[in-house]
């Protein structure tokens, strides 16, 4: 009679409890429905999270970069691809006149000539390991400008450095770089790129740090750096084609190759896009295989509990209610598997970006807390959704179950 006046007082917090109840009780089940649901949601949080990151890499690079083409010494060992997309230092140089035969090209609106250079893991410098060091030119500069108006900013001063949006804060703003000492000016907002880790400063002061450096003696040994740049960057003018601009100056023999960014960014979203799919199938395989054993565990919970089910029914129980009371159970035991999956994926997250980033050089978006909470709702949805396919089905079957019939097949059973 216990069940008749649990059942006869009618409030979703009592059915909670019952579907609470029947889940601890059988531990070992539980568990297994859990590890099931939770490495499900795991892999998707962690697929979701890194292919979104991706993408937002993607288009703040594209939104950010400013630059419709930039031009790099065609012999030099560095690609398109990593001046933009890595922070790693690149030593590439050519004579600065190129910049002005490069100008004669139609379809341009605005050319900026940049400087590379690299701090150092020395004393010389407070930042840990080789960071890319690059010089920009103030009177043609289109890249900072944005930023710098932003902050009433005509230009840096020579003593000033700008940083880019993942680099460590400084202590007191204050940076020794190649032997001299400068205020941090701000941080870039994030562009997904390689200017996030990139150091800022006007290209002569750059110049003068990079040929006063002892341990830079050995690339100056052709030309000075005054008379050197490392990458031309060009803004096209309205109804010019980046592409057919870049093929422009290929063709004037000046030993550069000219890219278009837009053309870099396509092919890598077409890449990604091919390697989404892949992933995604992958998944969705996953996703099938964790319906079918979860329909099954359902499926075996409900004839192991036909006497129960039957009982139930035979005092009054209602078809709907008993449907319910399954359908909870599942949405309790996929729930909680579901938010464990969803913190262990938001938690590994960082990580897999880092390896990606390091090993890849592969555009990132900012990973924030927002993001990770978005992901982990998500995350925790998909479980629901995965509870409710994978229980339909026994909860519709064992309500239809007639009660004496049921309660017969449960003793023999």
């Amino acid at each position: 009679m216990r069940n008749c006046e649990f059942f006869n007082n009618k409030g979703v917090n009592k059915m909670w409890f019952l579907a609470w109840e029947n889940s601890v009780r059988r531990k070992g089940q539980s568990v297994l429905t859990m590890a099931i649901t939770g490495l499900t949601v795991l892999t998707f949080v962690l697929t979701f999270s890194v292919l979104f990151t991706l993408q937002e890499g993607l288009k703040l690079s594209n939104d950010r970069l400013g630059a419709d083409i930039i031009v790099l010494p065609n012999k030099s060992n560095a690609d398109a691809f990593q001046t933009i997309f890595t922070a790693e230092p690149v030593n590439i140089y050519m004579n600065q006149e190129v910049a002005r035969e490069i100008g004669q090209v139609k379809g341009i609106e605005q050319l900026t000539s940049q400087f590379f250079t690299q701090t150092l893991d020395q004393s010389c410098c407070s930042i840990g390991g080789a960071t890319r060091l690059v010089g920009y030119d103030p009177a043609t500069d289109f890249i900072l400008e944005p930023w710098l108006s932003e902050h009433n900013l005509k230009a840096l001063a020579d003593d000033q450095v700008i940083i880019g949006g993942n680099i460590p804060a400084f202590l007191g703003n204050q940076a020794s770089v190649l032997g001299g000492v400068f205020t941090v000016a701000g941080s870039l907002y994030p562009t997904g790129s390689g200017m996030d880790e990139t150091i800022f400063i006007n290209i002569n002061v750059a110049r003068e740090l990079a040929q006063d450096s002892p341990y830079l003696q050995g690339l100056w040994k052709k030309e000075a750096p005054e008379k050197l740049i490392s990458a031309v960057l060009i803004k096209t003018s309205t109804g010019y084609d980046p592409v057919q601009v870049a093929e422009d100056i290929n063709s004037l023999e000046l030993a550069v190759e000219a890219v278009a960014t837009s053309e870099m960014v396509s092919a890598m979203r077409t890449q990604l896009l091919m390697v989404t799919r892949l992933i995604l199938g992958l998944w969705l395989a996953l996703f099938f295989v964790a319906c079918l054993a979860l329909i099954g565990r359902f499926s075996a919970l409900v004839r192991e509990r036909k006497k129960e089910i039957g009982l139930l029914r035979a005092i009054g129980v209602q078809r709907t209610e008993v449907f319910k009371l399954i359908l909870l159970e599942a949405w309790l035991l996929a729930g909680a598997g579901g938010a464990a999956g969803s913190i262990a994926g938001v938690l590994g997250v960082n990580s897999i970006l880092t390896a990606l980033r390091s090993s890849l050089g592969l555009p990132m978006g900012q990973w924030s807390w927002s993001s990770a909470l978005g992901s982990g709702l998500l995350g925790i949805f998909v479980a629901l959704f995965l509870g409710f396919i994978a229980s339909v089905y026994p909860a519709w079957k064992s309500s239809r179950l007639d009660p004496q019939e049921a309660i017969a097949r449960g003793e023999v059973d």
